[in-house]
């Protein structure tokens, strides 16, 4: 396990219990529908050429499995993991019609893909 990946494990909780991730052998980074106001953790589109502006969350495995959804989005300091969790229900919305372009590529795609 990277260092990185044990500092996550340690420092940084499941954003859907509020859990700790140690038991947690994989560290789930999901894409969110929101728009972040920080750095990182943050995601965007190649494709489409979408700088990272998008929140992300981390889960635990068990939430994963029971497919919970995030109720905090995450942002860290890349060299101190210091760290803060926004609810994502008081986050905006990315507008959905900026990924109308992978349509093309992908007809009859479900969901969207970051």
């Amino acid at each position: 396990m990277s260092d990185l990946s044990q500092r996550i494990k340690e420092k940084i909780k499941c954003c859907a219990c509020g859990g700790s991730l140690a038991d947690s052998k994989d560290i789930n980074i999901i894409c969110l529908m929101k728009e972040a106001e920080w750095p990182h953790p943050t995601w965007g589109n190649v494709l489409l050429q979408i700088p990272p502006s998008f929140a992300s969350a981390i889960l635990c495995d068990k939430c994963i499995k029971e497919r919970k959804k995030p109720k905090w989005a995450i942002e860290w300091d890349q060299r101190t993991l210091e760290t803060k969790y926004h609810l994502v229900e008081k986050l905006k919305d990315v507008p959905r019609e900026i990924f109308s372009p992978l349509d093309e590529l992908e007809p009859g795609r479900q969901g969207i893909a970051g």
